[in-house]
C-alpha cells in the first residue's frame, strides 16, 4: 500500500555544474549534460504524467507526489517565496504563469538600474525587461519550486552575473545593503516566509548592516535556504576559490543533494540514498554554517527549458540549485499544511517549521555531511496539519 494513504483521515481534511566564469558567483545547476535514465539528452517523457502528476522519482521517493497529486494540495494565498537569482525575462515570465503545471504568480519583479535605483516591476511586458540577460537558470529554480509548490506567489530578486560570453549591467550585487533593507521593510506587506537562492559567492559580503537586516528576518520567521554548491569537494572550491557565501552563513539554512535514482549510468553515477558527488559541504563547524542541514532530490529534477527560439519543454537537470527550490517547496507545503490546520492564514514560527522538517527528516541525528538527510514531504505536511490543528 502506498505511504500516502495511511494518513487518509488527516489529509482529506484540508512539496557537470554550469559555473560563472566570473570568479565572484557561480550557479548552482548543471545544464550542460541533462539525463533521463543515464542518458544524455533526453525531454522528460510525456511531461502531463512525469510531471503533471507527480510520477518522478524526484517526487516519489519524498512522497510529494502524495501531497500534491494524490491529495491536490496547492500552496495558498498566504505564501510567498523570494527568489534570488539572475535574470528573468518576459518570456519566461510568461511561460511561468501560464505553464498548466508551474501556475505560479510573479508578484514582482525586483531590481536595481545601473544608478542604483531600486525598481519594482509588476509587469512582464515592462519595457524595462527588455534588456535582461537570458540566463535561464531563474527560470529553472521557478520552475522546479513551482512543479511541486502549485500556484505559489514569488518575488523575483534580480542578481547581476556576468561571464565571458554575457554581460549583465542590471541587479542588484549582494553586498547591496538596500536589497536586504527592502525585503525586511516589506516583509509584512509582501508576506514573504521563504527566502531561497540558489547562487555562490567566492567572497565575504554580509556587513554588520546585512547581519542586523537578516536577523530581522529571522526574528519575522522568515526561513533562509541556500544551496551548497556543486564543486565535488569539502570546501565547494574550485582553481583555490571556495565559493561558500551565503551558505557559510549560520542565518541560512544550506541544502545539499541526495542521489534519488538507481541508474548505473551516465555522469554522476548513483549513490543510492548517499549523498551525490556533486553535493558540497564544509569540514568543521567552528564558526559559521560550515554544514549541510539539509539534503534534497537532486539527481535528475524536470524543470522547465526554453533553448532559444524553441518552444518549452520539461527537461532533467541536476545540481544543488535544483534540490534547493525542492527543499523551497517542501517548506511552502508545510506553511500551507500548518494554515489548512489552524483554519486561517496565521504562520507557524520559524522553529516550528524547523521542528516540522526534522520531524520529517530521514535522520535522526546531524551527520557532518549529510545533515538530518531528506525531507518526507507527506510527513511534513501532515505534520504541519496536525500542527496547525492543535493550535487552533
Amino acid at each position: 500500500m502506498k505511504k500516502c494513504r495511511i494518513m487518509g483521515k488527516i489529509l482529506s481534511l484540508s512539496i557537470i555544474m554550469l559555473a560563472g566564469t566570473a570568479p565572484v558567483l557561480s550557479l548552482n545547476i548543471i545544464h550542460e549534460e541533462i539525463l533521463i535514465n543515464g542518458v544524455p539528452g533526453y525531454t522528460v517523457p510525456n511531461p502531463s504524467v512525469k510531471v503533471g502528476e507527480l510520477q518522478d522519482t524526484s517526487y516519489t521517493y519524498t512522497g510529494a507526489d502524495c501531497v500534491v497529486y494524490d491529495y491536490g494540495v496547492e500552496i495558498d494565498d498566504y505564501v510567498t517565496i523570494v527568489v534570488i537569482d539572475t535574470g528573468l525575462v518576459e518570456e519566461d515570465w510568461k511561460e511561468l504563469e501560464q505553464n498548466s503545471i508551474t501556475n505560479v504568480d510573479i508578484v514582482g519583479f525586483l531590481t536595481e538600474d545601473d544608478e542604483s535605483n531600486i525598481k519594482w516591476i509588476t509587469d512582464p511586458e515592462d519595457s524595462y525587461l527588455d534588456d535582461q540577460v537570458f540566463f535561464i537558470h531563474g527560470l529553472t529554480v521557478i520552475s522546479a519550486i513551482a512543479a511541486i509548490a502549485r500556484d505559489v506567489k514569488v518575488i523575483f530578486v534580480d542578481i547581476q552575473m556576468s561571464n565571458l560570453f554575457k554581460t549583465d549591467p542590471y541587479g542588484f550585487e549582494f553586498d547591496d545593503y538596500k536589497l536586504w533593507e527592502w525585503l525586511d521593510d516589506n516583509q509584512a506587506s509582501k508576506d514573504i516566509d521563504i527566502i531561497t537562492c540558489s547562487l555562490s559567492k567566492s567572497q565575504d559580503f554580509a556587513t554588520s548592516q546585512i547581519l542586523q537586516k537578516w536577523d530581522d528576518l529571522l526574528s519575522k520567521d522568515v526561513i533562509m535556504v541556500a544551496s551548497a554548491g556543486n564543486k565535488g569537494n569539502y570546501m565547494n572550491q574550485a582553481n583555490s576559490i571556495e565559493y561558500k557565501y551565503p551558505q557559510y552563513y549560520s542565518h541560512w539554512y544550506c541544502i545539499g543533494s541526495i542521489d534519488h535514482e538507481t541508474r548505473t549510468t551516465g555522469t554522476p553515477l548513483s549513490t543510492k540514498n548517499g549523498r551525490s558527488s556533486f553535493s558540497s559541504w564544509f569540514t568543521t563547524n567552528v564558526s559559521g554554517n560550515h554544514i549541510v542541514n539539509w539534503l534534497a532530490p537532486g539527481n535528475g529534477i524536470p524543470k522547465l527549458n526554453r533553448p532559444i527560439q524553441l518552444d518549452y519543454y520539461w527537461r532533467y537537470a541536476y545540481g544543488t540549485s535544483l534540490s534547493t527550490p525542492y527543499l523551497t517547496a517542501i517548506i511552502a507545503l508545510i506553511i500551507t499544511g500548518y494554515h489548512n490546520g489552524i483554519g486561517d492564514s496565521t504562520d507557524p514560527s520559524l522553529q516550528k517549521v524547523v521542528d516540522i522538517l526534522l520531524y520529517a527528516s530521514s535522520r535522526s541525528t546531524f551527520d557532518q555531511k549529510m545533515g538530518y538527510g531528506y525531507v518526507d514531504a507527506y510527513l511534513a505536511y501532515g505534520k504541519a496539519y496536525t500542527e496547525g490543528t492543535l493550535a487552533s
